[in-house]
């Protein structure tokens, strides 16, 4: 049975990936670079953001660091009103209901806190580790580690929740368990300890067997 969940925010529990395609495609736009849209969507869901940029410099032979902030830039005003997953508050109130304990982990800025509390999920969450911070980046597992320390959670009924095959390498690299939740189908972290394509689908592994 598990008892904390650790939870990544774009792509896990709220849909923002519209708002992060816009920016890069209009990114991509400024500098007449062409991209395909479907191949870059599939870059980011099964790497990262952050690689997708690191391409565009190459490409470009422009710094990644000053793509990475005209990214954010833009991302700030497409990202405006993203909204959860279905299932996801209810899942979350699930585990509290359960006994259970709910955290965040992720690269995005403390904007990600503010979408939480538009959706009343701040109330169920014990603390929020965003971009701040300055952890390293996922898969290293410091992030984890520190709120498996700070919470004193015990590895063995934690469990890391993301869409990408990183969130899933991050916490088991912290010596927790990571679930994919393939929302895309795409297969591609079959290294997870659970897979779900729906966010509900956690909720039993949380429950007491009878």
């Amino acid at each position: 049975m598990l008892q904390a969940a650790i939870w990544d925010f774009d792509g896990t529990l709220y849909d923002t990936y519209s708002g992060i395609m816009q920016a890069l495609q209009q990114l991509a736009a400024e500098y007449e670079l062409p991209v395909e849209r479907q191949s870059l969507y599939r870059l980011i869901k099964e790497d990262s953001v952050k690689t997708a940029i690191q391409q565009f410099g190459q490409t470009l032979n422009i710094s990644p660091t000053l793509l990475s902030a005209r990214y954010h830039e833009i991302e700030r005003q497409t990202q405006q009103d993203p909204q959860p997953y279905v299932g996801a508050l209810a899942t979350c109130q699930a585990i509290i209901d359960q006994g259970g304990q709910n955290y965040l982990m992720t690269h995005r800025d403390r904007g990600s806190e503010r979408f939480l509390a538009e959706g009343g999920f701040l109330p169920l969450f014990g603390e929020c580790v965003t971009s701040e911070q300055n952890f390293k980046r996922k898969p290293d597992p410091e992030a984890i580690n520190y709120l498996v320390k700070q919470h004193q959670l015990d590895p063995a009924t934690t469990v890391m929740i993301g869409d990408r095959p990183l969130d899933v390498v991050a916490g088991q690299n912290a010596g927790i368990k990571g679930c994919f939740f393939d929302v895309d189908q795409f297969h591609s972290a079959p290294m997870a300890d659970i897979i779900i394509r729906t966010l509900p689908e956690i909720i039993p592994y949380f429950q007491v067997n009878d």
